[in-house]
């Protein structure tokens, strides 16, 4: 059970598996970035994810990210969002914090949107990706979107909790989906906070990744 993708997505995914787990030639594909999987801060101390992988294709037009990974719960909805910082020089830190996204999204250009939403499997693994296009994200808490390929990208896993069968949907799809108020970050601007189906889920943020530009990693 997930939320349906595009053919151009199911095309970049199985490319992405393919580059999570093998050689790519030199020369002959766009260039893909990996980044360490991690416990999210929220859940307490930060530990990589061990067999997990995040995998990023910059373009033009866009971007393709892939992320790989365990320690999930079985039978819970999750969904992925991307954070876009356009303006990575604005940080404050390097690469940049939940600070420079939330505190200082005018200076930084940054964004938040849904990237995409799965089910757990039964042994805790998942696998989510997206195409990133310029442009507005969707579900988007800002308004900022993405504006070009360079931006600073982060990736964040969301845990909706165990599927709801009438709230299957909106707990793919949004970012409250089957959250109680509580549960949800204060940080979150009203309209993500109205975004889906209450529920009564403990929801959390788990695991992200980061994949800094060019400029930041060299």
């Amino acid at each position: 059970m997930h939320r349906p993708r595009s053919a151009q997505t199911c095309a970049l995914a199985a490319f992405l598996a393919l580059a999570l787990t093998g050689p790519v030639i030199a020369g002959s594909l766009a260039p893909v970035s990996d980044a360490a999987v991690k416990s999210h801060a929220s859940q307490g101390d930060v530990r990589t994810i061990s067999g997990a992988t995040a995998a990023l294709v910059r373009s033009q037009e866009g971007a393709f990210v892939s992320v790989r990974t365990t320690n999930l719960n079985p039978g819970h909805a999750y969904t992925m969002w991307v954070v876009t910082i356009n303006d990575p020089a604005a940080c404050e830190t390097s690469p940049c914090k939940s600070a420079d996204v939330f505190d200082r999204t005018t200076a930084t250009g940054a964004d938040m949107g849904l990237a995409d939403g799965i089910v757990a499997r039964a042994d805790g693994t998942a696998e989510f990706a997206a195409h990133i296009p310029v442009g507005p994200l969707p579900h988007a808490w800002f308004g900022h979107g993405l504006r070009h390929a360079d931006a600073e990208i982060h990736v964040t896993i969301a845990d909706h909790g165990p599927v709801i069968p009438e709230l299957a949907g909106s707990m793919l799809a949004s970012y409250r989906g089957g959250c109680t108020d509580e549960s949800l970050s204060k940080r979150a601007p009203a309209s993500a906070i109205a975004d889906g189906e209450p529920g009564p889920n403990t929801c959390r943020l788990v695991q992200f990744a980061i994949f800094p530009t060019d400029a930041e990693a060299s």
